[in-house]
Protein backbone atom coordinates (compact mmCIF):
# COMPACT_ATOMS: atom_id res chain seq x y z
CA UNK A 1 0.00 0.00 0.00
CA UNK A 2 2.71 2.38 0.50
CA UNK A 3 4.73 1.81 -2.51
CA UNK A 4 1.44 2.54 -4.16
CA UNK A 5 0.85 5.94 -2.75
CA UNK A 6 4.37 6.50 -3.11
CA UNK A 7 4.49 6.36 -6.68
CA UNK A 8 1.08 7.83 -7.04
CA UNK A 9 2.63 10.59 -5.42
CA UNK A 10 5.53 10.97 -7.64
CA UNK A 11 3.22 10.31 -10.81
CA UNK A 12 1.17 13.40 -9.51
CA UNK A 13 4.55 15.60 -8.88
CA UNK A 14 5.53 14.52 -12.62
CA UNK A 15 1.96 15.54 -13.85
CA UNK A 16 2.33 18.47 -12.33
CA UNK A 17 5.46 19.71 -13.43
CA UNK A 18 5.29 18.52 -16.72
CA UNK A 19 1.63 20.55 -17.25
CA UNK A 20 3.32 23.80 -15.36
CA UNK A 21 6.48 23.39 -18.19
CA UNK A 22 3.78 22.98 -20.92
CA UNK A 23 1.74 26.26 -20.04
CA UNK A 24 4.98 28.05 -19.48
CA UNK A 25 6.06 27.37 -23.18
CA UNK A 26 4.29 30.49 -24.36
CA UNK A 27 4.70 34.12 -25.88
CA UNK A 28 5.88 36.53 -23.06
CA UNK A 29 4.71 39.90 -23.24
CA UNK A 30 5.18 41.44 -19.70
CA UNK A 31 6.16 40.41 -16.31
CA UNK A 32 5.40 42.08 -12.99
CA UNK A 33 7.21 40.89 -10.12
CA UNK A 34 7.18 41.80 -6.30
CA UNK A 35 9.71 40.21 -3.21
CA UNK A 36 10.63 40.43 0.35
CA UNK A 37 13.08 38.67 2.35
CA UNK A 38 16.37 39.08 3.92
CA UNK A 39 18.91 41.90 2.89
CA UNK A 40 22.34 42.36 4.82
CA UNK A 41 25.18 44.67 3.66
CA UNK A 42 28.90 45.31 4.14
CA UNK A 43 30.45 48.32 3.00
CA UNK A 44 32.00 50.92 5.91
CA UNK A 45 30.71 51.28 8.85
CA UNK A 46 29.77 54.66 9.75
CA UNK A 47 31.15 56.11 12.86
CA UNK A 48 34.58 55.33 15.09
CA UNK A 49 32.79 56.52 17.77
CA UNK A 50 33.30 54.05 20.93
CA UNK A 51 29.55 53.50 21.44
CA UNK A 52 30.12 51.34 17.73
CA UNK A 53 30.47 47.67 20.17
CA UNK A 54 30.68 44.64 17.62
CA UNK A 55 27.07 43.41 18.43
CA UNK A 56 25.56 47.07 17.43
CA UNK A 57 28.02 46.80 14.37
CA UNK A 58 26.43 43.08 13.67
CA UNK A 59 22.88 44.32 14.17
CA UNK A 60 23.59 46.97 11.86
CA UNK A 61 24.30 44.54 9.01
CA UNK A 62 21.33 42.99 8.80
CA UNK A 63 17.81 44.04 7.54
CA UNK A 64 15.02 43.73 5.42
CA UNK A 65 14.45 44.10 1.73
CA UNK A 66 11.44 44.82 -0.33
CA UNK A 67 11.17 45.17 -4.28
CA UNK A 68 8.82 45.30 -6.90
CA UNK A 69 9.59 45.14 -11.03
CA UNK A 70 7.49 45.81 -14.14
CA UNK A 71 9.13 44.77 -17.55
CA UNK A 72 7.89 44.07 -21.05
CA UNK A 73 9.51 41.79 -23.15
CA UNK A 74 10.35 42.18 -26.48
CA UNK A 75 10.96 38.85 -27.04
CA UNK A 76 10.68 35.47 -24.75
CA UNK A 77 14.50 35.91 -23.83
CA UNK A 78 15.08 39.43 -23.39
CA UNK A 79 13.08 42.06 -21.05
CA UNK A 80 13.26 45.74 -19.62
CA UNK A 81 11.41 48.19 -17.48
CA UNK A 82 11.99 50.21 -14.22
CA UNK A 83 13.02 48.25 -10.86
CA UNK A 84 12.30 50.18 -7.62
CA UNK A 85 13.29 48.60 -3.94
CA UNK A 86 13.76 49.95 -0.27
CA UNK A 87 16.30 47.98 2.31
CA UNK A 88 16.14 49.02 6.00
CA UNK A 89 18.49 47.55 8.94
CA UNK A 90 17.93 49.15 12.78
CA UNK A 91 20.47 48.43 15.55
CA UNK A 92 20.25 49.10 19.22
CA UNK A 93 22.87 48.88 22.44
CA UNK A 94 21.36 49.71 25.89
CA UNK A 95 24.00 49.55 28.84
CA UNK A 96 24.83 51.36 31.97
CA UNK A 97 26.50 54.31 30.08
CA UNK A 98 24.72 54.94 27.01
CA UNK A 99 21.42 54.05 24.99
CA UNK A 100 22.03 54.18 21.26
CA UNK A 101 19.83 53.42 18.46
CA UNK A 102 20.85 53.74 14.66
CA UNK A 103 18.46 53.16 11.60
CA UNK A 104 19.73 52.66 7.86
CA UNK A 105 17.60 53.24 4.88
CA UNK A 106 17.95 53.34 1.46
CA UNK A 107 15.83 53.59 -1.37
CA UNK A 108 16.61 52.73 -4.93
CA UNK A 109 14.83 53.43 -8.37
CA UNK A 110 16.13 52.80 -12.31
CA UNK A 111 15.76 51.15 -15.32
CA UNK A 112 15.86 47.19 -15.35
CA UNK A 113 17.36 45.06 -18.52
CA UNK A 114 17.02 41.07 -18.46
CA UNK A 115 17.52 38.29 -19.99
CA UNK A 116 15.73 35.00 -18.70
CA UNK A 117 14.97 31.21 -20.32
CA UNK A 118 12.69 28.44 -19.48
CA UNK A 119 14.18 26.22 -17.81
CA UNK A 120 12.49 23.06 -16.32
CA UNK A 121 9.08 23.66 -14.45
CA UNK A 122 9.98 27.80 -14.50
CA UNK A 123 11.18 30.49 -15.65
CA UNK A 124 15.40 31.04 -15.23
CA UNK A 125 16.37 35.14 -15.50
CA UNK A 126 19.22 37.72 -14.60
CA UNK A 127 18.40 41.51 -14.59
CA UNK A 128 20.86 44.43 -14.05
CA UNK A 129 19.83 47.73 -13.13
CA UNK A 130 21.56 51.50 -12.84
CA UNK A 131 19.64 54.21 -10.91
CA UNK A 132 19.70 56.63 -8.12
CA UNK A 133 19.81 55.25 -4.63
CA UNK A 134 18.68 57.38 -1.72
CA UNK A 135 20.52 56.51 1.61
CA UNK A 136 19.61 58.20 5.13
CA UNK A 137 21.21 56.83 8.15
CA UNK A 138 19.96 58.30 11.84
CA UNK A 139 22.15 58.12 14.49
CA UNK A 140 20.71 58.88 18.59
CA UNK A 141 22.73 58.62 21.97
CA UNK A 142 21.58 59.31 24.89
CA UNK A 143 23.91 59.56 28.07
CA UNK A 144 22.46 57.31 30.98
CA UNK A 145 23.30 59.17 34.03
CA UNK A 146 23.52 63.21 32.56
CA UNK A 147 20.72 62.47 30.30
CA UNK A 148 23.09 63.91 27.63
CA UNK A 149 21.60 63.09 23.67
CA UNK A 150 23.79 63.47 20.78
CA UNK A 151 21.89 62.96 17.58
CA UNK A 152 22.42 63.62 13.86
CA UNK A 153 20.73 62.57 10.29
CA UNK A 154 23.07 61.74 7.09
CA UNK A 155 20.84 62.08 3.64
CA UNK A 156 22.40 61.99 0.40
CA UNK A 157 21.97 60.31 -2.73
CA UNK A 158 24.18 57.85 -4.63
CA UNK A 159 24.31 56.13 -7.95
CA UNK A 160 23.89 52.91 -7.51
CA UNK A 161 23.17 49.53 -9.06
CA UNK A 162 21.64 45.80 -9.03
CA UNK A 163 21.99 42.33 -9.92
CA UNK A 164 19.20 39.46 -9.22
CA UNK A 165 19.13 35.60 -10.31
CA UNK A 166 15.72 34.53 -10.00
CA UNK A 167 13.88 31.13 -10.75
CA UNK A 168 10.32 31.40 -10.89
CA UNK A 169 8.13 28.38 -10.78
CA UNK A 170 5.08 28.68 -13.18
CA UNK A 171 2.31 28.18 -11.11
CA UNK A 172 -0.44 27.78 -13.99
CA UNK A 173 -0.79 29.65 -17.14
CA UNK A 174 0.27 33.13 -15.27
CA UNK A 175 1.14 32.96 -11.77
CA UNK A 176 5.05 32.08 -11.19
CA UNK A 177 6.61 32.12 -7.83
CA UNK A 178 10.30 30.94 -6.39
CA UNK A 179 13.72 31.96 -4.65
CA UNK A 180 15.61 35.52 -5.80
CA UNK A 181 19.36 36.17 -4.98
CA UNK A 182 20.63 39.73 -5.42
CA UNK A 183 23.37 42.00 -5.12
CA UNK A 184 23.20 45.37 -4.89
CA UNK A 185 25.96 48.65 -4.37
CA UNK A 186 26.49 52.13 -4.02
CA UNK A 187 29.16 54.52 -2.93
CA UNK A 188 28.21 57.39 -0.95
CA UNK A 189 29.82 61.13 -0.54
CA UNK A 190 30.57 62.45 3.06
CA UNK A 191 31.37 65.86 2.52
CA UNK A 192 34.78 65.32 4.69
CA UNK A 193 31.51 64.68 8.05
CA UNK A 194 33.77 62.41 9.67
CA UNK A 195 30.77 61.46 11.89
CA UNK A 196 29.68 59.12 9.38
CA UNK A 197 32.55 58.07 8.01
CA UNK A 198 35.22 55.13 8.72
CA UNK A 199 38.02 57.74 9.70
CA UNK A 200 38.13 62.16 9.54
CA UNK A 201 40.12 62.28 5.65
CA UNK A 202 37.43 60.20 3.97
CA UNK A 203 35.53 61.57 1.60
CA UNK A 204 33.65 58.83 0.32
CA UNK A 205 31.85 55.10 1.95
CA UNK A 206 31.32 52.07 0.45
CA UNK A 207 27.88 50.23 0.82
CA UNK A 208 27.22 46.89 -0.74
CA UNK A 209 25.34 43.61 -0.03
CA UNK A 210 23.05 40.72 -1.07
CA UNK A 211 19.48 39.86 -0.68
CA UNK A 212 17.78 36.47 -0.14
CA UNK A 213 14.25 36.92 -0.91
CA UNK A 214 10.82 35.14 -2.06
CA UNK A 215 9.80 36.52 -5.42
CA UNK A 216 6.20 36.05 -6.81
CA UNK A 217 4.87 37.17 -10.42
CA UNK A 218 2.72 37.68 -12.98
CA UNK A 219 3.62 37.11 -16.72
CA UNK A 220 1.14 37.92 -19.88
Amino acid sequence: MKKILLLALVSLCCMTNGASAKDAEGDLHAIVMVEGGYSHHFGDLNSTWTQYFNSFQRQLRNGYSLQAAAMGCFSKNVCAGVVVWQKGFTAKDDDFIYNTTETMDMKYIGPVLGVQDYMGPGLLGIYASAGFTHFSDKYVSRTVRMGDTVEDRFVTGAFGYLIDLKYMFCLGKFVMAGPSIGYYGFRVRTDNNGFWAEDWEKEYFRIDGFNVTACLGLRF
